[in-house]
Order: structure tokens, then sequence, then C-alpha cells
């Protein structure tokens, strides 16, 4: 005998109230006492919504993908030295400008500047003052790269007066940096890495440990106008290998006449692509080997600079047509200029997943001290040579200077206003790690929501199972109840056959 469907339903409820997990319903059903039932009633309500808030605000957390930043402190045996890039203020030499490079050199001069927005009437006009303008010169041939290895900045025997490296006097020289075109004409890299060969290792934090070079910045050979570089001294940029350096952004300047002692420490980044974070591991650069944000930032300008004007300006890589000078002030500068105030779209370079970057705190001393100033011109055993070496330098090919002699002293004044000595060191051999990891991962969600239902329900997804369970049951149940009932048949009694269903033959 089957049970009618109430009595089923029934049996439902109270099976599921007798034998399911949340054990706060089995207070409401069976409490004897109507208060208490309405206690346990209430009690569970208010859990229940207290429980639905802080799912949602998980949900919610969790649907934001916010990311932590966990910042540790690796200590190792050894660090690679990072690049080291120098520039002087002074992008041409007065000494290797011919008559010709005199009379394009106000073009030349306001094409190069890294400031491009500086420039408007009054700077033009200051130009022009000092370098008498011909528009003809400046709109022929010309080859920048040829002029600037010539005329800019030279890292030679003149200009490093000395190098060590950890230490070891004379270890290292000229032909340890690397030449690279920037804002500031030509710059030298040490420890580049453009050789393939392995990087220097630094071993020992402190001054002394590093890098330490002087350098002749050579004030007597300043083309600079005052709309240009009123600076004197070097721009310098701790980078890493793969970071192109942007001088114009990026770096810190060093006066003439000190002792520069610049403390570094390594820091290295690792980010998380989107949702979670903003880089892109699957970005590429078509002129630099690895993606870097400056790498990035350099090639679309490059690229704006082409699209534009169809050429690339002398800095910028690629194997283009250069700019001319007349390009290069009346065309590339104003896609620049534009670009900077937002007139054309701006360059779209996301965050790297992976890259290194170093901190500096640069501390000057004056050089050289009273005493030291004898000891180090003693220390050059032909003083009259290496004078005569800065004079013909001055004096070779300018065409106001040709034939002068203007003997140059070596003495604590022109040491003062020529010298510098750069020591570039690790402040400690470790290196900060910054790496984003997701504030709430999938796993910490389940978890969290399992806490919730756990704390204020006493349940867990075994009574989620068990409600989905009897909502089943009880929707078959409804439905079956609502099923028409089907009349009891007989036998087919029609012609040829008997009442047993026997067929009459």
């Amino acid at each position: 005998m089957t049970a009618s469907a109430p009595d089923t339903e029934t049996n439902l409820e109270e099976e599921f109230v007798s034998n399911t997990t949340l054990h706060g319903i089995a207070r409401v059903a069976h409490n004897s006492r109507t208060i208490f039932r309405l206690a346990w009633l209430a009690i569970m309500l208010v859990f229940l919504g207290v429980c639905i808030a802080q799912i949602t605000d998980r949900l919610q957390r969790f649907f934001m993908y916010k990311a932590n930043t966990a910042i540790s402190v690796e200590y190792v045996g050894d660090l690679d030295f990072p690049a080291v890039t120098i520039c002087n203020f002074n992008r041409y030499r007065w000494s290797e400008l011919t008559s010709s490079d005199l009379r394009s050199l106000n073009y030349i001069l306001e094409a190069t500047d890294y400031d491009y927005d500086s420039y408007g009437e009054a700077s033009s006009s200051s130009l022009s003052d000092t370098y008498p303008l011909d528009d003809d010169n400046a709109s022929s041939a010309f080859n920048y790269t040829e002029f600037t290895l010539r005329a800019g900045f030279l890292m030679d025997d003149l200009t490093l007066l000395s190098c060590e490296w950890r230490g070891k006097t004379n270890s290292c020289s000229a032909a340890n940096f690397s030449h690279v075109f920037t804002s500031f004409g030509n710059c030298w890299t040490f420890n580049s890495g453009s050789d393939g060969g392995p990087l220097l290792k630094e071993i020992q934090a402190g001054a002394g440990n590093g890098l330490r070079v002087q350098i002749d910045i050579q004030q007597n050979e300043y083309t600079e106008p005052l709309s240009g570089n009123r600076e004197a001294g070097l721009k310098v940029l701790v980078h890493d290998q793969q970071t192109p350096p942007m001088m114009d952004s990026q770096g810190f300047a060093i006066q003439p006449g000190v002792h520069a002692f610049v403390a570094t420490r390594r820091q290295q980044f690792l980010n998380l692509e989107p949702p979670y974070g903003k880089c892109d591991a699957s970005r590429t650069l078509n002129r630099f080997p690895n993606y870097t944000l400056e790498g990035c930032n350099i090639e679309c300008r490059t690229e704006k600079i082409i699209e534009r004007c169809n050429c690339r300006l002398v800095r910028h890589p690629g194997t283009e047509v250069e700019c001319t000078p007349r390009q290069t002030s009346e065309c590339a500068r104003d896609v620049l200029s534009k670009l900077r105030s937002g007139e054309i779209p701006a360059c779209d370079c996301p965050v790297p997943c992976n890259y290194t970057t170093f901190s500096t705190s640069l501390s000057t001393a004056t050089l050289p001290n009273q005493r030291a100033t004898q000891l180090l011109v003693d220390q050059y055993d032909d003083l009259a040579q290496y004078s005569s070496n800065i004079s013909d330098t001055t004096n070779t090919g300018s065409a106001s200077s040709a034939g002068q002699s203007n003997p140059i002293l070596l003495d604590s004044t022109y040491m003062q206003n020529n010298w510098i000595l750069l020591d570039v060191f690790y402040e400690n051999i470790n290196f900060q790690r910054y790496e984003q990891s997701e504030a709430i991962t999938p796993s910490a969600l389940i978890s969290d929501i399992g806490g919730q239902l756990g704390l204020f329900l006493g349940a867990s997804f075994i009574t989620l199972t068990e409600i989905l369970s009897y909502l089943g049951r009880k929707l078959g149940s409804i439905l079956a109840s609502r099923r028409p009932r089907r009349a009891a048949t007989s036998p087919d009694t029609s012609p040829g056959w008997d009442m047993n269903g026997v067929k009459i033959t």
C-alpha cells in the first residue's frame, strides 16, 4: 500500500529536518515551546542575513581583481653590476667644429635639445645671436651620425683620466665603455653587455669596490648657448643592461670639482597580467631585443616621427633615413612637443612583467683638497705634455681659433672646474624583490565562503548538497502529485480472444 501525496511530502520535510547538518532548522522544528521556536527562527534569519552579506562582500572583492605586493630582501654572494651611462652636458666640442658646422649649429643645437617645449622666439633668437643661421647649409645633406661621432663628447685618454674596477688601478679603460646616442649626443656606457660577454659582478659592498672613474669634462670645449644646456658637468644614469638609457628623464647630474659617491640598490619587480595587473608578457618590440618601458616609449616616438616626417632622429634606433637639421627642427621637434601636450595620442606602453631597476643615493665631497692638488699635479710625469694636449685639442679645427695658442694650466682652478671623480658601488650585496600576487585567489574565495557558512550557520558544502537534494525531491513530489492517474484496463475481449486473453482459433 502506497502513502498518499501529503504523507510523502510530510515525510520529506521530517526527513530533511531530522537529518540535515544545518542544525538550527531542527531547533526550530522540534522545540516544544513556541517562544523558543520563534527565538531560534529569529537567530537563524539574522545569521543567514549576515552570512549572505559577508559572502556577497567576498565575491565583490574577488571580482575587483586586486593584487597584493610582497616585498622581500634576497641575500646573495655577488650581484651583476649595473650599466652606468655617462654623458657630458656639452653635446659638441668647440675644437671639432668647422666653419661649415658653425653655420649649421643653430639648427643642430635646437634640434637635438631634449626640452622641446622650452623653445620659443626668445630661445631661437638666442641661438641665432650666438651662431648665425645659414638656411642653405642647414637644409643640405647632413649626416648627424658622422657629425656627432666626430664632434661629440668622447671617452678617451684626455677625458678619462683614470679608471678602476673593484679597487684595482688601471683595471679598465675607455675600451670598456660602449657608445650610445641619446639626447645629449654621444654618451658612454660601462658594463653595457653589448659585446655578448658576461656581466661584471660586485662581490663586496662599499665605495671603491665597484666602478671609480675620473673624468675631465673640458669646459673649454663647451659650445652650448644660453638656450641650451647652461650646466657644466656630467649626466649619469645607473640602469639595467636591457633598458635603453633615457637621459632626458632619468639619471642625476654631477657638477665638476667633486668626488661623487653613488650608492646603488638593486630592485626586481614581478608584475601580474590582467585582470590582476597591467603587464603584458606577450608584448615585444621591433627595435629592441627585450621589452622595456623605456624601449617602448623610444620606439613609439620613433614610429610617430617616421610616420609624420619620413625620417628618424639620430638617437633613435633603426635603419630609416636620418632627419636633417631642418627636418628635426621643423617636423620632429613639433611631433614630440605635440606628443607631450596630448595633441598626438599617447604611447601605449604597459609595464613589463619582469624588470630590474636601480635606486641611487648621491653624496659629494669637494675635489681636490689643498694637499691633494699638488700630489695630483705631480702624478703626471709630463705636465707640459698634458697641458699641450688640452691646448692642441682646443685649437684644432675651429675656424675662430685656428693658429692661436692658448695653453691651459693644470692647477687647482682647472681641476675644480673640470674634474669629476665618480664612484659607483652597491650599498649592500642584496636586492629587493617586489612581487605581485592575487589579493583573493579562487581557492581563498572558496575557503572564505565555507568559513562564513560554518561560522554563522554551522553549514558546509555538504549542507548545500543536502538542501539541493531536498529541493529536487520536493519538486519531483509536486510534479508527481499533479500528474493525472491512469485508469485500470482489462484484457481485450474483442472477437478472436477469450476472457483469459487466449486467441480463439
